[in-house]
């Protein structure tokens, strides 16, 4: 075979104008304009990045989402009422000064003492021989009678009953007394040990005295 005939049937068999290249869809640019695989998700999975408030529309039923630029992200207000009140005056802070001391120098009260008792009044003794004349009676207010003995023997006290009889109550040593209830009209009289009548007493309305001398 000649080589004009060679030439010819490596023409048909591997022809040498290229086949068109076929065009490929552009691929979109990634984060920072960076061309990146079409299927791949960005951020990768598991990278954190931090969340921005997203303001949401919704055109024909399809929703998507922008950042909200920091100047539009309202910041907290306060109100002028809450100002005022975490503020602190100085009259409030200042310490209240110690109270002058009073001019006048400071009194001792002493409590009042208590009145004391009036002393009873001193009965005046009836002679002896009133006694064969003296009976109780009955119906008489309550009182007392003290009985004290101021002579230098032993003395007994009576009382002399409804019918003049002698009922004796007390023995009283020198110096001793002796506080007796009794009624107004009932009579009492003292003798010395063998019964001798030395004097007589009759009660009044308030509480008295009989003194033996």
């Amino acid at each position: 075979m000649g080589t004009a005939a060679l030439g010819l049937l490596l023409t048909a068999l591997w022809p040498t104008t290229p086949p068109p290249p076929v065009a490929e869809p552009p691929t979109p640019p990634g984060r920072f304009g960076w061309p990146h695989a079409p299927d791949l998700p960005w951020p990768p999975p598991g990278t954190l990045t931090p969340s921005a408030p997203q303001a949401s529309s919704s055109v024909g039923g399809v929703s998507s989402t922008r950042p909200i630029a920091p100047s539009q992200v309202s910041s907290p207000t306060r109100s002028p009422s809450s100002a005022a009140a975490t503020r602190t005056s100085p009259a409030a802070t200042r310490t209240a000064s110690p109270a002058a001391p009073s001019a006048s120098p400071s009194r001792t009260v002493r409590p009042t003492p208590s009145p004391r008792p009036a002393e009873p009044r001193e009965l005046t003794p009836l002679p002896p021989w009133r006694e064969r004349d003296l009976r109780s009676v009955s119906g008489g207010q309550e009182t007392s009678i003290e009985f004290v003995n101021h002579r230098s023997r032993s003395v007994i006290v009576y009382w002399l009953d409804h019918h003049g009889h002698r009922r004796q109550y007390a023995v009283l040593e020198p110096s001793e007394s002796y506080q007796q209830h009794t009624y107004v009209g009932h009579p009492w009289v003292v003798t010395d040990r063998r019964g001798r009548s030395l004097a007589c007493f009759e009660p009044t309305a308030n509480p008295a005295r009989a003194v033996i001398r």
